[in-house]
């Protein structure tokens, strides 16, 4: 059976097709990111520095501004504005996923001596029509008695405009570990869940959700 769960749930976390090339190069939509590691926090972290280099590839081979070094990783995290992630797909030992990495105009020109120019319409150079990316994380985990059950849960999480992403740790038959990245402060996203039919209990750094009634 938890084999059979487990299947289940990674199909239905299998990649879209990567969206349309954008106007705004400081905009990398579709971006691949994989790793693996000794727990899956780590492959999480790997493949997000992954992501984040390809992101600047792409970027300066729309720009023209190719032949440079790379930043280093450190450098390359300051100068994203946001993360999004579009699909993901979590084991305990691999991450798997495509992210949407949007650069800042500012950095990204202080660091290729270019200057960008937004597209019409444009806010500064930044993406539209993009969420607010996630402000904070919270570890937290849940307990179901059947598929249905947890991808219920799930969806109602994803769906909620207080959660921009959901990173999946662990999953058996009857239990879920995962990272929430939230929008809002721990306490008001809580309370915004409590409306979308999750009961979510706060235990410090952690939370436990459960379904409730509604959503």
């Amino acid at each position: 059976m938890a084999r059979h769960l487990l299947a289940a749930a990674a199909l239905l976390l299998l990649y879209c097709a990567p969206l349309a090339a954008q106007d705004n190069p400081l905009v990398q939509r579709g971006v691949p990111a994989e790793a693996t590691a000794e727990n899956a926090v780590l492959a999480r972290d790997r493949a997000h520095a992954s992501a984040r280099r390809i992101a600047w590839q792409r970027l300066l081979e729309q720009t023209g501004a190719t032949g440079g070094p790379i930043p280093p990783d450190s450098q390359l995290e300051n100068m994203v504005a946001a993360l999004i992630v579009e699909e993901e797909r979590t084991t305990p030992t691999r991450y798997s996923g495509r992210l949407t990495v949007q650069f800042n105009p500012g950095l990204v020109a202080s660091t290729t001596g270019r200057s960008f120019t937004p597209p019409a319409g444009g806010g500064g150079g930044l993406a539209l029509n993009i969420p607010m990316a996630a402000q904070s994380f919270m570890e937290a985990s849940s307990r179901h008695s059947s598929l249905s059950e947890w991808l219920e849960l799930r969806r109602r999480l994803r769906a909620s405009g207080s959660v921009a992403s959901m990173e999946i740790i662990s999953l058996s038959m009857d239990a879920a570990r995962f990272r929430l990245g939230l929008r809002q402060p721990a306490g008001e996203a809580a309370a915004a869940l409590g409306g979308a039919g999750l009961i979510v209990t706060e235990n410090g750094a952690s939370w436990q959700v459960a379904l409730g009634s509604g959503g």
